[in-house]
């Protein structure tokens, strides 16, 4: 089974049998006694085999959530006081791919030296015969006490009632008030994904709901949610005079939100209302915020204009989470992948996401449309590009000498394995980085206040990162 390695956990395209699935579970096994374990899926075909497999080889007590949605299944950890989590999904990756989220005590996804001793123990054991491996790993024949009867009980209702309580507890009664007052209309589209109980929550709210692609496993687009995959909704905004629309990946960490005019608002911008909102309505106006670096100036920009402070990070959700954490950070995120944390969350949350920028419209009483007209323009492009990965650090390594030679800043995040981001003036960026979820692949980011900047960035760091290339 051919995997993809990230700080998020361990995905495959294929999945090649049981007793493989079993080895990457087993390293996830503490030596405490009486653990805890909460195992939860999104709604792709594989994952019941693939669960299945997993708690057959957890001898502990496995609270099994059944469907629900990535935020959720990290509550749930903190909430049954469990030891850690297990979430079979491959996020925004099509049905076919599936994989591992391994979450820590705090309901975080493993920090990188955990990940790293889980994909370590995987590669040791993963070539053993399966006959050597179960007698190994999975049986004592001489000692018997070492089988352990499971206790595994079932949560799949009461995991969603209290995911629901959860968000809506960020809400004040006059934050519902005024949301069940704007008398708002959406269409949200979860795709087949978990994110389907964003309906129940936001109808709580008075929310007219138009679902579309509600029944749980069936993909009637892309899994990832974007400009290509969403471009039905423009009509189906105008047809049901909708205010928008919102749609979601498979896991629902993720969410983009569609206009009426078919613009997709960039995953920058909604981080950025977010963070705003929560700085103004602060007491405390000398707070941090956390971002990964490969974020859009317009975050710094809402910061700033709070009278905070921004911190980046290397990509990777736990470097945010963490550094949250470190600074007391009360708001935070991933502007390239459209994900906003706030706290006491641990992870990205696409139903949170929606349910604040809902929350933004009905206190202002404003369109979304002309929300998004308060703030300064910022334009961001971005690109993949295949590379061989022996050629990494060749490629770093010329990139920096590069723009260094051209007399701009350049700045560095996870060392020679992580990102280079290029400042070029104050208000722009060029940022690079070898992808850690798509094998072979580097992505480019380009941030700029007007466009022909943005794809003039963008199209040098593409020529030089081919001409590194050869």
């Amino acid at each position: 089974m051919p995997l993809i390695e990230s700080f998020s956990g361990i995905s495959a395209k294929q999945i090649s049998g049981v007793p493989e699935i079993r080895r990457i579970s087993k390293q996830n096994k503490s030596k405490k006694n009486n653990v805890k374990i909460v195992i939860g899926t999104d709604t792709r075909p594989s994952r019941d085999i693939i669960k299945n497999a997993a708690i057959e080889a957890l001898n502990c007590e496995i609270i099994d959530l059944g469907i629900a949605p990535t935020p959720a299944i990290e509550l749930a950890v903190r909430h049954y006081n469990a030891d850690g989590g297990i979430i079979i999904t491959a996020s925004h990756n099509e049905p076919y791919w599936n994989g591992f989220k391994f979450l820590d005590n705090d309901g975080a996804i493993l920090r990188p030296k955990d990940i790293n001793k889980v994909i370590g123990f995987y590669n040791k054991i993963k070539n053993l015969k399966e006959k050597d491996f179960l007698k190994k790993y999975l049986y004592n024949e001489k000692n018997k006490n070492d089988i352990k009867l499971k206790k595994i009980i079932k949560k799949y209702i009461e995991v969603n009632e209290i995911y629901s309580d959860f968000i809506l507890n960020f809400l004040t009664k006059e934050d519902i008030q005024n949301i069940k007052n704007s008398k708002l209309k959406i269409i949200i589209d979860p795709n087949g994904g978990t994110a389907i109980i964003a309906r129940q929550i936001l109808e709580k709210l008075g929310v007219k709901v138009i679902g579309v692609n509600m029944q749980y496993g069936i993909f009637n687009r892309a899994i990832e949610p974007n400009i290509i995959s969403l471009i039905y909704l423009e009509s189906a905004i105008k047809e049901k005079n909708a205010a928008f629309a919102a749609a979601f990946d498979c896991d629902a960490d993720r969410v983009e939100i569609v206009l009426e005019n078919g613009r997709l608002i960039s995953g920058h911008y909604l981080l950025a209302l977010i963070i705003d909102d929560i700085l103004f309505n602060l007491k405390n106006k000398n707070s941090i915020v956390v971002v990964n670096d490969a974020t859009s100036n317009i975050v710094e920009y809402v910061t700033n204009k709070n009278n905070s402070k921004l911190k980046e990070v290397e990509v990777g959700e736990i470097n945010v989470v963490d550094e949250m954490e470190k600074s007391k950070s009360p708001v935070g995120g991933e502007g390239s992948s459209a994900g906003v944390i706030i706290r006491p969350s641990k992870c990205r949350d696409g139903i949170l996401t929606l349910i604040y920028i809902l929350k933004i419209i009905a206190k202002k009483r404003k369109t979304l449309q002309d929300i998004l007209k308060e703030y300064p323009q910022y334009y961001t492009l971005a690109a993949k590009i295949e590379f061989n990965p022996k050629n990494h650090d060749k490629i770093k390594r010329f990139l920096k000498k590069y723009y260094l030679r051209k007399g701009y800043k350049v700045r560095e995040n996870g060392g020679i394995k992580g990102s280079l981001k290029v400042l070029i003036g104050e208000d722009s960026f060029v940022w690079f980085r070898a992808s850690k979820t798509e094998a072979n692949v580097f992505r480019i980011i380009a941030d700029a206040t007007t466009t022909l900047e943005a794809q003039k960035l963008l199209d040098e760091g593409r020529q030089m990162l081919e001409k590194a290339k050869k």
